[in-house]
């Protein structure tokens, strides 16, 4: 029996297409709607990307494709001329352009910075649409400010902060690949001054941290698993230890994580039994846009923390 899809369709009607720029349209994985809750569906302008967490069977696949591609050609056909497929069940990612064509280079935007992304080639796109919320807040607070950015992927939040007006930022990751994408993406932009890559494993580099130190606005936006570098459970702990080294008295800090399996109350005990006082909790980031949760537990928890300042 074919699935229902007429959610899918709902939720494009509903999408802020014509603003053009990176959203998702359809959150599936916060399970809102049973039988899709291993859909997701975002827009890539000029494209839709499909992404699916189960196996699909071909016959069910190409109704699912067909019907997307044919509203999109009946509504948006000037502003929608590629879908792309990524099955995402098992180990391997497979991702497939199904319809239309895509451009090259493919560049997006979200609040008017331009972002570097690839849909066939990898399981990651370049950008990741659930944290638009986080690079909103990075950007609102990073006037003249000095900001570390840990795992910083592609440097979307450098690129938030350099919007926002920051004096300088240093992003470290141990991916040479994502950095020189990510200095692309400064230049796209015009952010070109005072923004540093550090092609390091940041669990072995905080010596230069630390020298670099104090920083006014600290993110760290770690891999929910990376085979042979980062497992979230077991090595987040060790950055945490490491941050009040970091700190001057005004610091603010973004702290993420994207496991279904660590709640809000778990990961805030991690964070203060680790920390140890140095850091006090200000708030959990709303969801950005068109993410429903059913879960709030399950979802991606960025937290907002700062300096701690003990009464005396």
């Amino acid at each position: 029996m074919t699935p229902d899809f007429s959610p899918l369709i709902s939720a494009l009607e509903d999408a802020p297409l014509l603003q053009n720029e990176l959203c998702r349209v359809f959150h599936g994985r916060g399970h809102s709607v049973a039988s899709l809750s291993h859909i997701n569906l975002d827009f890539y302008p000029p494209s839709l990307f499909l992404i699916s967490y189960d196996e699909i069977d071909d016959a069910t696949l190409n109704t699912l494709t067909n019907t997307l591609w044919t509203w999109a050609q009946q509504h948006h056909p000037e502003l929608i001329t590629g879908l792309v497929y990524q099955q995402r069940a098992g180990v391997q990612s497979n991702n497939r352009l199904v319809h239309g064509n895509l451009p090259s280079p493919h560049v997006v935007k979200e609040n008017g910075i331009s972002f570097l992304v690839d849909l066939t080639s990898r399981q990651n796109t370049g950008i990741f649409p659930d944290m638009r919320s986080g690079r909103e807040f990075v950007s609102a607070n990073s006037k003249h400010a000095k900001v570390l950015n840990l795992f910083s992927y592609t440097c979307g939040f450098s690129l938030a902060a350099m919007q926002g007006g920051a004096d300088h930022v240093m992003n470290m990751d141990m991916s040479k690949g994502v950095l020189k994408v990510g200095k692309q993406n400064h230049q796209l932009n015009g952010f070109e001054r005072g923004v540093s890559f550090l092609p390091h494993d940041i669990l072995k580099s905080f010596g230069k941290l630390k020298k670099a130190a104090p920083f006014d606005l600290i993110i760290v936006d770690p891999p929910s698993f990376q085979k042979g570098s980062f497992i979230l459970t077991k090595d987040y702990q060790k950055v945490l230890r490491r941050l009040p080294e970091l700190l001057c008295e005004t610091t603010q800090l973004l702290l993420c994580a994207n496991s279904p399996e660590l709640s809000e109350d778990a990961f805030k005990a991690l964070i203060n039994e680790h920390t140890q006082g140095a850091i006090e909790f200000v708030e959990r980031l709303a969801p950005t846009a068109r993410f429903v949760e059913v879960d709030s537990n399950k979802s991606l928890k960025a937290l907002v923390y700062k300096t701690a300042h003990t009464l005396t």
